[in-house]
């Protein structure tokens, strides 16, 4: 993808994906060094790992199902509540961890890392709540 070229996703539902994280699928959308757009889908019951970006942000808007993300950051522990339409911000430094709460439906969600350039996924130990 060419940093001058337009890019248009008519359903992004319907955009395949490929397994990441062992829970989830990401079919990404778009990618310049300034971010990276993909639809992610965390299977039924399921949830994204514990992790945090050391200069990342996670920008997440919710396409379809339900979810919450747990973080913990400088301020302390908390939850999000991500229905369909929900936004969430998460800056980088901030331990999170994304959870499908349907047993039977996916959780989708478009996230957008920026930067891109600079990625990293850092995987933590303990849970945020825990």
């Amino acid at each position: 993808m060419g940093q001058d070229e337009v890019v248009s996703v008519i359903d992004v539902l319907a955009k395949a994906g490929s397994s990441v994280h062992e829970t989830c699928s990401k079919a990404v959308l778009h990618q310049v060094p300034e971010s990276e757009t993909s639809l992610f889908r965390v299977n039924p019951g399921e949830k994204l790992a514990p992790h945090l970006h050391t200069r990342t942000w996670d920008l997440f808007f919710v396409v379809s199902g339900s979810g919450e993300i747990r973080y913990r950051g400088k301020d302390g522990t908390n939850t999000v509540s991500m229905p369909a339409r929900a936004f969430c911000a998460m800056p980088p430094g901030c331990e999170h961890e994304v959870y499908n709460l349907s047993a039977t439906e996916p959780f989708s969600f478009l996230l957008i890392h920026a930067p891109w350039q600079g990625y990293d996924h850092v995987r933590t130990q303990a849970p945020p709540g825990d």
